[in-house]
């Protein structure tokens, strides 16, 4: 799984530096399918955003939960992976601590993070993690993470979350 995560890094990053070069020439047109309805352009975003999601994410894991919260736009909107919507900084700050308290996260990987910037200028970070969340009574569960976050003004305005379990 590593191998192939590094891999799939590895062609897109190739890809990323094969397109800046051919980005002098004339792209041809892509007569698409199926049109996008939110970003169907967009090119690499600020990589400040992505340091910024790494250390809201360090903090969560050393519980540090008021520094992780300083990421959060006041109206922040969590679109979590079964589907419930959590609305507003102080809701969401609320949410961390009661689900990130009482457990440990091990393990904590990144397999791809970077920043686009659309057409339309909207930021965006997309994160795709793992980790093993272990409980009080020891159980632990390995997760992988997709995580995609919008940014306004330097703070997450938007986090879309999906996981999936793992077996080892």
């Amino acid at each position: 799984m590593k191998k192939l995560l590094l891999g799939l890094v590895f062609i897109f990053l190739s890809c990323a530096q094969n397109q800046k070069q051919e980005a002098k020439e004339p792209q041809p047109e892509v007569n698409y399918i199926y049109d996008a309805t939110y970003l169907d352009n967009f090119k690499i975003g600020n990589p400040e955003l992505v340091l910024k999601v790494q250390e809201m994410h360090q903090n969560i894991i050393k519980k540090d939960y008021e520094m992780a919260g300083s990421y959060l736009a006041d109206n922040v909107v969590f679109n979590l992976e079964d589907g419930s919507v959590i609305e507003g900084k102080e809701s969401c700050m609320k949410f961390m601590v009661e689900g990130y308290s009482s457990v440990e996260i091990q393990d904590y990987n990144v397999a791809v993070n970077f920043a686009v910037t659309g057409d339309n200028g909207d930021e965006w970070v997309l994160l795709w993690d793992s980790g093993t969340i272990v409980t009080e009574t020891g159980e632990a569960t390995t997760f992988n993470w997709m995580e995609a976050f919008q940014f306004e003004n330097g703070k997450i305005i938007i986090m879309n979350q999906f996981s999936k379990t793992r077996q080892n």
